[in-house]
């Protein structure tokens, strides 16, 4: 799963497609992490 960098909406690829939003036509779009994949790191 990705998140669109435009209209925020979530978007599932496949391999074989191109790399933009099929919504907007946005090319640009960010990995959904997972709270589990999070790292927490204290700092000082």
């Amino acid at each position: 799963m990705y998140r669109c960098g435009s209209c925020q909406r979530e978007v599932e690829l496949t391999k074989d497609e191109p790399v933009r939003c099929p919504f907007c036509g946005y090319k640009i779009l960010f990995k959904i992490r997972s709270s589990a994949t999070v790292k927490r790191v204290k700092a000082r």
